[in-house]
């Protein structure tokens, strides 16, 4: 009787103790976790990719001088087509500024559709075709859409957003970079 009572008396503390123990380990996996998302799988070296927009132009990654996001979406990414109104507005905001922002349509896009998208919502930003998948290749972590990348003016990553981009902490972001608040 006795082993009954010491065992059950073992099992209400583990019980006890468990929860703790779980609490415990899932702290460790988020922050285990949160450490690997803030090291992006990015190609060394993004800055030999050249775009090539809608409208023809070239834009080389290593010319562009100010702070730059890469916007890799799709036309069928319903989050992507709600979020490119506060894009461009934001892009129009920060681009006399030096800000460049660069949509890059997925591969699987279709450029008549990607073209009819871009000239019906009249974006002001440049779009630009990833046909071959070169970008995806050399931004390694990009793995859906929404996803994207927001540099400095020297090509260093600042911020991955995967998702919705909260546009008032990109702005924060923006202001910081270009040294406007």
């Amino acid at each position: 009787m006795n082993n009954l009572r010491v065992n059950a008396a073992q099992k209400i503390n583990l019980k006890r103790r468990l929860p703790h123990t779980l609490t415990i380990l899932v702290i460790v996996f988020c922050a285990l976790l949160s450490a690997c998302s803030k090291q992006p799988d990015i190609s060394e070296n993004i800055s030999h990719l050249t775009f090539n927009t809608l409208t023809g132009e070239q834009i080389q990654l290593s010319a562009i001088e100010g702070p730059l996001l890469v916007n890799f979406w799709a036309t069928d990414c319903g989050i992507c087509l709600k979020e490119m109104p506060d894009l461009a507005e934001l892009y129009q905001r920060y681009e006399p500024d030096g800000f460049e922002l660069i949509a890059v349509a997925m591969p699987h896009d279709a450029p008549n559709l990607v073209l009819e998208m871009s000239e019906r919502e009249q974006w002001p930003f440049p779009v630009a075709l990833d046909i071959q998948g070169e970008a995806v290749q050399s931004f390694a972590s990009v793995v859906g859409t929404p996803i994207s990348y927001l540099l400095d003016e020297n090509g260093h990553l600042v911020k991955r957003y995967v998702g919705a981009i909260p546009i008032k902490e990109l702005e924060r972001q923006l202001d910081r970079l270009l040294e406007l608040s």
